[in-house]
């Protein structure tokens, strides 16, 4: 599957991080890592994307505190949520604010491709 967008992956669990960086990059996506919601903002001063993955519990910024940061910037990057934990104030939250989709640690890839091909179409369509 060839893809024409960006994705930016952050995990402060840099197994995890790099490990889906690794596959999507093989599945045909540009992709970016970042181990920190600092590291992400930076990223996302130099590079366009389109697609942000983003862990909820990490140590120095949530999930939710990195979604309404590149709120600001972007209004209208896409969001997903990822996470080992089920029930999370954080990610009611995030679902209150606008984050699409919350996906369970470890990521099902078939799960998450399918949903990138979904979010593309409404990218190249958006009418």
């Amino acid at each position: 599957m060839s893809e024409s967008f960006t994705i930016l992956v952050v995990d402060d669990n840099l197994s995890m991080a790099g490990s889906l960086e690794d596959i999507l990059e093989v599945k045909g996506f540009e992709v970016h890592a970042a181990s920190s919601g600092a590291e992400a903002l930076d990223i996302l001063r130099d590079h366009h994307v389109d697609i942000l993955l983003t862990d909820v519990k990490m140590l120095d910024m949530n999930g939710l505190e990195l979604y309404r940061e590149t709120r600001l910037i972007y209004p209208k990057l896409i969001t997903l949520f990822m996470t080992a934990y089920a029930a999370d104030d954080l990610i009611q939250q995030g679902m209150k604010e606008g984050i699409k989709t919350v996906l369970s640690k470890p990521v099902d890839i078939d799960l998450l491709l399918s949903l990138f091909s979904n979010y593309k179409r409404i990218m190249t369509n958006p009418g």
